[in-house]
């Protein structure tokens, strides 16, 4: 709790000292673009038939990102989010082209997020997982989003690949950030139950009260899971305060509390997925998570066209798990089978960015400019699980303390070199130390280093009204895995280079398009030394590449209709694996090459309401040598609702209405298969109050 703690001191500080600065008799005016959406979902996505492409391409809120309009990012916003069903907050991002969600099933375990050729972007390292200008990520364990509600949030921006200075570590598959309302007048008020015995009840309340903005969310959610040992607990709380001091300066604070337990049923083999898809392989796994969060920011208007911004965040975190896979015949009690871990992580950060937004030499500009630091400390202990002894720990195999810092430098320049065209060039540095203190072998590692530097460049022209081109260059990295970065230091960042063009096009009121063409090559790959597997080298090289489009269209008054596909083509140009085998000309794993989607709905701000959504994801490679499959699916989800008038919705949603047998996770263990069922046909009564 140390880093809470400090953190929220040092917030609580600087609020009181610009409350007293700022003076009782402080006449209050409206920070720029203060004012949040009060509007339902429904008359959200009312105003989207008449959304020209200049309005998409506003990120906003005067916390933009400069550049984001050079590259192929997705921003979704409250009413693309909000009244649908999710497994977890992950689920957002299906609707962005070309990204698939891996739903292990295993409770509080963060899903696995496929992006832009990774299998398990938010599972592991490869990427940037944020809440409101937090890392959500953990060196054990990867991004989880089990922290977000989905009705508080406002908007949230997907970033494929390398291509953002804003973003270092863990970026290199790209960047989700979730931003939540920070301001508003309104009430909403989520209660849905379904399948599995699925409870969930979430809100979210916004006042103004002079100068000050609070906002309060929370849900607590509880499921029984369709397979048996399912069960899976959370509870989210959540505050958020700006006070506007004056018409130049800004303070925000934020708390975030967060609580899940689960049980969960493993990965079943080939037989149980067979003969009884909704079996365990037992009643040992599952977990628990803790997480507190404070943050704080100052934003001070120096201009009418810049600002300066401080930031000071803390997060104190707990996490234990269970995992025992499926007991086989010659397994006797007292045998050690599994392991069970725990890790304890303080996080501290905070930064200083200056952003300029005008014109110079008459030319539209965009400029910014930051510092960022960051401590972790991970204290890290694992022990075997017995046969026969439940979830009792036996004996230790791993007690470690992790302490990391790293110091981020970056800036970018966003200039219209030419009234059609604007040149975006930035750059970006990260510098990592670290000690590690083993306390089972009594020694302590030191790390100095690594240092990188990560450019990118791109460019947006708009020939023609309606008519928008881009490209972008970026390089990206990825660290060794935890205990290489100490023990391997000769181990140099795996370097990720991507390349992306792509166009978006609206020529009408009721149509709008993109297509993006993208690659990315890996080089310093980590990978076995072909003569002594126990020696790791920077040898690998890996490609990816792929083509991602969507189209929308409005066909009818309140009938719209969404298309969006993706390409995806992955291979090894120079790998060996740990057996000595090389696996070059074959795919990676987990990659499938084709991932299609479609919906239609029915959207009125009274009345019924409705859509019907396809999905389609071919199979892919779960094994390197190729030789083993995940098997192609496609499932059809379905929505009739009736909105009362603004204030009231009810909602029926049919989940894998043709209760499609599948899995939404498979992968192998000695040479066999095992799996993570999808859940069957399932059905949710949702009530939502909107005031």
């Amino acid at each position: 709790m140390r880093c809470v703690s400090s953190a929220v001191l040092v917030a609580a500080g600087f609020m009181l000292a610009f409350w007293l600065a700022c003076g009782p008799g402080t006449s209050v005016q409206a920070a720029e673009e203060k004012a949040a959406s009060t509007e339902s979902a429904a008359e959200q996505e009312e105003k989207k038939s008449s959304t020209k492409l200049e309005d998409v391409l506003v990120r906003g809120k005067g916390e933009a990102f400069s550049g984001i309009e050079a590259t192929s990012a997705t921003v979704l916003d409250n009413a693309d989010v909000t009244d649908r069903i999710y497994v977890t907050p992950l689920d957002m991002m299906k609707l962005s082209p070309g990204v698939n969600i891996v739903e292990f099933h295993q409770g509080g375990v963060p899903s696995g997020l496929q992006m832009r050729g990774f299998p398990w972007v938010s599972h592991y390292t490869d990427g940037a997982v944020y809440l409101d200008g937090v890392t959500q990520n953990t060196i054990p364990d990867g991004g989880s989003t089990n922290v977000v509600i989905p009705l508080e949030v406002e908007r949230v921006e997907i970033i494929k690949g390398p291509s953002s200075v804003f973003y270092g570590n863990y970026a290199s598959a790209g960047s989700l950030h979730f931003h939540t309302f920070q301001a508003g007048d309104f009430t909403r008020l989520k209660m849905q139950y379904g399948s599995f015995n699925t409870q969930d009840l979430a809100g979210v309340m916004a006042r103004r009260d002079g100068n000050l903005d609070h906002v309060y969310s929370a849900q607590v959610y509880h499921t029984d899971g369709y397979q048996d040992n399912s069960k899976w607990d959370k509870q989210i709380g959540a505050g958020r305060w700006t006070y506007h001091c004056g018409d130049r300066l800004d303070a925000n604070f934020g708390l975030r509390v967060f609580h899940s337990t689960w049980d969960a049923p493993g990965y079943i083999p080939q037989h149980m997925y067979n003969s009884n898809p909704s079996s365990a392989v037992s009643d040992v796994n599952g977990g628990w998570s803790d997480r507190e969060e404070a943050r704080a920011n100052l934003l001070y208007k120096l201009t009418d066209t810049s600002n300066l911004k401080f930031s000071a965040w803390g997060a104190q975190q707990e996490f234990q798990r269970y995992y025992q896979g499926s007991l086989s015949a010659g397994l006797q009690p007292g045998t050690d089978y599994g392991s069970t871990w725990r890790w304890d992580r303080e996080a501290f950060g905070t930064g200083l960015s200056y952003s300029f937004q005008g014109k110079v030499f008459s030319r539209e500009t965009k400029f910014d400019l930051g510092v960022e630091w960051m401590y972790e400390e991970y204290d890290w202990k694992e022990w075997n699980l017995v046969v026969g002894r439940g979830r009792t720990a036996g004996d230790a195999t791993s007690s470690r303390i992790d302490t990391r810092y790293c110091i981020s430098l970056y800036g970018e320049l966003d200039y219209q070199i030419l009234t059609p065209l604007r040149l975006v060039l930035g750059s970006r540095f990260d510098s990592f130390q670290g000690t590690l203190e083993n306390r089972l072998e009594s020694k302590t590692i030191d790390r100095d280093g690594p240092d990188i530097y990560s450019p990118k460049a791109g460019l947006v022209f708009n020939p023609i009204k309606g008519v928008e081109l881009f490209a972008n260059y970026g390089k990206g990295f990825a660290l060794p895995e935890p205990m290489d970065f100490y023990e391997r230091q000769y181990l140099d960042p795996a370097i990720r280079t991507q390349y992306e063009t792509g166009v978006r096009f609206e020529p009408n009121t009721w149509s709008r398009f993109s297509l993006t063409l993208w690659s990315m090559d890996t080089t310093d790959d980590f990978q076995p030394n072909p003569v002594n597997p126990n020696q790791v080298e920077n040898a690998g090289e890996t490609r990816r590449q792929g083509i991602e489009a969507d189209a929308h269209f409005t066909l009818w008054k309140h009938l719209k209709l969404r298309l969006d596909y993706a390409y995806t083509d992955t291979e090894y140009l120079s790998y060996v694996g740990g057996d000595g085998q090389s696996y070059d000309g074959n795919e990676l794993t987990y990659v499938p090459h084709n991932i299609f989607n479609a919906e239609i709905g029915w959207h009125q701000t009274q009345g019924w309401g409705g859509r019907l959504t396809y999905r389609y994801v071919t199979d892919y490679f779960i094994d390197s040598a190729n030789t083993m499959k995940g098997d192609a699916y496609g499932t059809v989800s379905a929505q009739a609702s009736y909105r009362f008038n603004k204030q009231y919705k009810l909602a029926l949603d049919v989940i894998n209405l043709f209760d499609r047998e599948y899995a939404d996770y498979v992968g192998s263990s000695n040479g066999e298969k095992i799996y993570s069922p999808g859940n069957p046909l399932s059905v949710y009564l949702t009530f939502t109050i909107d005031w």
